[in-house]
């Protein structure tokens, strides 16, 4: 311990005790993880990798999203311990691969990038060094980093594919397969009014009372409150705002080639050569002040004018349609459909700007707007203020000179007694909740939605209870007369399913019984055909995993109608038509084949590598989260 080496080695015990605590330091070491938080093989994942997986994610959905999501809010809805899975399920197939000796080639990795328009230059359309430098520090990225993603990204390519490579299934089960989808399903059916029923004993009170004495807890009433709701947003101060015509007029004149004009026309001018080397001594002569029309080895050349959305080609648009695209721009060379293409830049014509008449309405609702959100930022102090001081709603809502709204009492699901939903109160969210776990009187916690903040109180709270006997004996009986109704004419559809699969009765003697016609599909269906045919989907279950003469019954959805579809007859496919099906069924094999040889691939995998994992980092790891924020 007295010995350089000692030292150094208690230095780094206390370092990892300091960071995951003591007993997650020996943890780590006794499982041979280091600093990983999953191992398996030769490769793992820390903290650090993860974290910046985290960030990525977070990144790419708060791009478009309404309401970002931080780390913490990540931690609670389960986000990290997502990537976690799916960085353990990455880490054991590149162990895996790593140990059967699957690595990408550097060239590998080069064509890759090549790949990826982000890292093109725009002009040349090749991969461009310093863009894809840019691009990865833009993103975070270092160079090594990102390298190695694309290389591990093609080893699982390689790994997943090498698995179903020369995948071909055997002729039998192709034959069978073509069977099985070529088979079609000659069915005929009509609809029955099942409302003609013979009509059911009416309930008496004897057994209204005995459904109310058997059903007290589903009876029972919910808690109902009754809440008062402050929704504060910036349209609550529209009207305490002034915007002058001068402010108006300033910003027309400012950004009215921008944005209060019709869009621009451009002339550009393509030029087409045969080689490489030809179309950079063009771009350079272009780019010296040449004329286009005297150029050597031009093979064809064409003005155009038009819009931006005239130009197909996104990268061509961009070049003549840019930010700070001036006449002389160039583009090129670059290849398409084996030609060089070359383009420049010949005038731009500014679309007609509107009348300042016809836009003052909106530049005067943006800059209304602008300032109504300044007061609704300052108001947020207020009322946090407000809520911070305890004071009631009503004296909130006043100090900030925004309405209260009430509305009547609601259960957990804003539902009143009468079965109407208080959407405008179920918009409130966590406030809404939050009304339904404080006393009366006290007010909720501020909710901050997509654009209002809002507040609740409970007013009245109504304990859950059973409505007296004689308050609700009228809907009981209204519920089992509907019940006794919807049993009848299920009874009354039975009986004729029975009679026509018995053979007493025909489908058409029924249909003509029932005042009905018999109807069926222009063509038999098949198992490919069969949603198309606007039977009902259970129907179409039980047409193809039942039996000739086999007869179903489906309802509507007021239950008064039945569908009664009857089976008439399984007709296997022709030779003809199994020659044309083969490769449908050879297709429809070889994508169930390679999903069942990709489970088999990664269970044989997770066999092969053992995957060591360090459950204590991790949770450190996901404290650090909320202790940084």
């Amino acid at each position: 311990m007295n010995s350089i080496f000692g030292k150094i080695v208690v230095m780094i015990i206390c370092a990892g005790m300091a960071l995951w605590g003591a007993d997650q330091a020996w943890t780590a070491v006794n499982s041979g993880l280091g600093s990983n938080l999953a191992a398996a093989g030769a490769r793992g994942i820390d903290a650090q990798t993860l974290d910046r997986r985290v960030e990525n994610l977070l990144r790419n959905i708060n791009a478009n999203a309404d309401k970002p999501i931080t780390k913490s809010e990540a931690v609670e809805q389960g986000i990290i311990d997502q990537v976690f899975q799916l960085e353990k399920s990455k880490i054991v197939s590149l162990g895996y691969a790593n140990a059967i000796g699957i690595k990408p080639s550097t060239d590998a990795v080069v064509e890759q990038l090549k790949t990826v328009d982000a890292f093109k230059n725009p002009l040349t359309g090749e991969l461009d060094l310093n863009t894809y430098r840019e691009v990865l520090y833009q993103n975070r990225f270092t160079k090594e980093e990102y390298e190695q993603q694309v290389s591990d990204d093609l080893a699982l390519k390689t790994l997943s594919e090498g698995a179903t490579a020369a995948l071909f299934p055997p002729q039998v089960l192709a034959g069978i397969q073509a069977l099985y989808i070529g088979e079609t399903r000659d069915v005929a059916w009509f609809i029955l009014d099942a409302s003609k029923a013979p009509t059911p004993d009416a309930p008496t009170d004897e057994d209204i009372r005995a459904y109310y004495d058997a059903n007290l807890a589903a009876l029972e009433q919910p808690e109902r409150r009754a809440i008062d709701l402050l929704q504060m947003s910036a349209d609550d101060f529209l009207s305490k705002v002034t915007v002058t015509e001068q402010e108006i007029a300033t910003i027309y004149e400012a950004t009215k080639s921008e944005r209060f004009s019709e869009p621009d026309q451009r002339t550009y001018i393509e030029l087409y050569f045969a080689d490489r080397d030809t179309a950079r001594a063009a771009f350079g002569l272009l780019a010296g002040g040449a004329d286009p029309a005297t150029l050597p080895g031009v093979l064809s050349s064409e003005t155009k004018t038009g819009a931006r959305e005239s130009i197909a080609d996104t990268a061509l648009q961009d070049a003549m349609f840019g930010p700070g695209k001036q006449s002389g721009a160039l583009f090129g060379p670059r290849e398409v459909d084996g030609r060089w293409q070359v383009a420049r830049l010949v005038s731009v014509q500014p679309g007609a700007v509107y009348p300042i008449e016809t836009v003052s309405d909106v530049i005067r609702g943006e800059l209304a707007r602008e300032r109504a959100q300044v007061l609704f930022y300052e108001k947020l102090d207020e009322l946090d203020r407000a809520i911070g001081a305890g004071y009631p709603l009503s004296q909130i809502a006043s100090e900030l000179g925004v309405p209260v709204i009430s509305f009547e009492p609601v259960d957990a699901n804003g539902m009143t007694a009468d079965g109407l939903m208080m959407n405008g109160l179920i918009a409130a969210q966590d406030a809404f909740r939050g009304a339904f776990q404080i006393n009366a009187g006290d007010v909720s916690n501020r909710f901050d939605g997509e654009d209002a903040v809002y507040l609740t109180s409970p007013r009245t709270i109504i304990a859950p209870s059973t409505p007296e006997f004689d308050t609700i004996k009228d809907d009981i009986r209204q519920t089992l007369v509907s019940q006794r109704a919807a049993s009848a004419m299920k009874t009354y559809t039975d009986g004729i399913v029975a009679s026509i699969k018995s053979g007493e009765t025909s489908l058409a003697d029924a249909a003509a019984a029932a005042d009905s016609a018999v109807d069926s599909t222009p063509m038999p269906l098949t198992r490919v055909t069969a949603e198309q045919s606007g039977l009902p989907t259970p129907a179409i279950t039980a047409i193809f995993s039942g039996a000739e003469g086999d007869v179903y019954a489906y309802p509507s959805r007021a239950g008064d109608k039945y569908m009664v579809v009857r089976l008439n007859t399984i007709t296997p496919p022709s030779d003809e038509a199994l020659q044309v099906l083969g490769t449908r069924a050879t297709s429809s094999l070889n994508q169930a084949l390679n999903e069942d040889l990709q489970v088999a691939l990664q269970a044989e995998i997770e066999r092969a590598i053992k995957l060591k994992t360090n459950p204590g980092a991790l949770d450190a790891y996901k404290k650090s989260i909320a202790t940084d924020q």
